[in-house]
């Protein structure tokens, strides 16, 4: 999905509020049976769009590759099932900062 989204120079619509667009600047995709997080894409810009039927999205235009110092491993995928998302028009949100920080994605999912 990312190198899709590198060569067309947008990612898929996304359900966002307006004040969450300055927030973001990067994002991922993790594919099934995926082990590890090994780049992001940079947000460049958004654009409003309209699905019929579903309503207000969000499209956003990307840039550059930003290749992680090291690939997050996920961690336990138990720890993950409830928190990643599971459809693709699904999203979550992580601050860049933590994920850099992490050991595994999983040590950023909340405790239940």
């Amino acid at each position: 999905a990312m190198r899709h989204a590198a060569d067309r120079g947008f990612w898929m619509p996304l359900a966002l509020e307006p004040a969450q667009l300055p927030q973001l600047r990067y994002l991922t995709a993790l594919s099934p049976g995926q082990a590890c997080i090994g780049a992001l894409l940079e947000i460049t810009a958004f654009e409003p769009w309209h699905e019929p039927g579903i309503g207000d999205l969000w499209l956003p235009f990307v840039g550059q590759w930003l290749h992680l110092p090291r690939p997050l491993p996920l961690g336990p995928r138990a720890r993950l099932r409830r928190w990643l998302p599971q459809q693709p028009q699904q999203w979550a949100v992580v601050p860049l900062l933590a994920l850099l920080a992490a050991q595994r994605l999983s040590d950023l999912a909340p405790q239940r």
